[in-house]
This record gives structure tokens, C-alpha cells and sequence, in this order.
């Protein structure tokens, strides 16, 4: 094996170490609550109080977190 095929292969392991380790990031529930409050920081929605503000984001945040996943992991 050449030089630049070893090279290529690491990267290729270390991406898809990194990638791992992001889904893992993206599917936990603390990132879902972080984004959503976030979100909500951002957002007034007047006819919501806020806690049902919040509880409607985090709702929206994980739908959309798992839909990255899921995205990523079938590449």
C-alpha cells in the first residue's frame, strides 16, 4: 500500500468515526432539548404560553433530529 492510500484510508476512518459520533450527538435527547430551547428563544408564538412553546419545539426538534439521522445512517 502506497503512502497516499494509507493516507486516504485514516481519513476515511476518521470520517466515518466523526460522523458517528455526530448522529450520536444529533440523536441524544439533551441536543433535542438544547435546539428546541434555543428555538424558543428565538420564536414567540402569542397565542402559546411558553412552557407549551417549548414542549411544541422540543416535539419538532426530535421529529427533525431523527430525520437527520436517519438520513445520514442509509448513506
Amino acid at each position: 500500500m502506497d503512502f497516499k492510500s494509507m493516507l486516504m484510508e485514516m481519513a476515511e476512518e476518521q470520517a466515518e468515526k466523526m460522523q458517528e459520533e455526530a448522529m450520536s450527538h444529533i440523536d441524544s435527547d439533551e441536543f433535542s432539548v438544547m435546539l428546541a430551547t434555543k428555538i424558543n428563544e428565538k420564536v414567540n408564538l402569542p397565542w402559546i404560553n411558553e412552557e407549551k412553546e417549548q414542549e411544541l419545539f422540543e416535539k419538532v426538534t426530535d421529529v427533525v433530529c431523527d430525520m437527520l439521522v436517519g438520513f445520514f445512517q442509509k448513506k
